[in-house]
């Protein structure tokens, strides 16, 4: 299932809104045009940042902006299961950069709501 541009934009331009100065310069050098890349094992995902061998893209699949390492263009190397919103991807890649190393966090706690269950037989 595709998911739709316009909601995309909803979700950076209410992250956008949120930044704080510092994250907004750094969104600004490491923004994108968003552009469906291939994530791996599961379908297309909307990359929406790119910093050297790091993209930001959003994962509709958790409903949350997360990172990975890229090495071919057009394709998303790492799934991951965070559901953060634009500014704390944001603050996190500008955490790793300040440190010199990839300081995570890698996934997130769960969220409360009502999830669909497939059932198999």
């Amino acid at each position: 299932m595709r998911f739709p541009e316009e909601r995309l934009w909803d979700h950076i331009n209410d992250g956008w809104s949120r930044m704080s100065f510092k994250q907004r310069k750094f969104w600004d050098a490491i923004k994108r045009p968003p552009e469906e890349w291939e994530l791996k094992g599961y379908g297309p995902c909307w990359v929406v940042a790119l910093i050297g061998e790091i993209v930001i893209y959003y994962n509709h699949y958790e409903h949350g902006f997360n990172r990975s390492p890229w090495s071919q263009f057009g394709v998303i190397e790492r799934y991951q299961s965070l559901q953060d919103e634009l500014e704390g991807a944001v603050q996190t890649q500008l955490n790793s950069l300040e440190a010199g190393y990839d300081v995570g966090p890698w996934t997130s706690g769960p969220i409360a709501g009502e999830y669909a269950v497939k059932h198999t037989r």
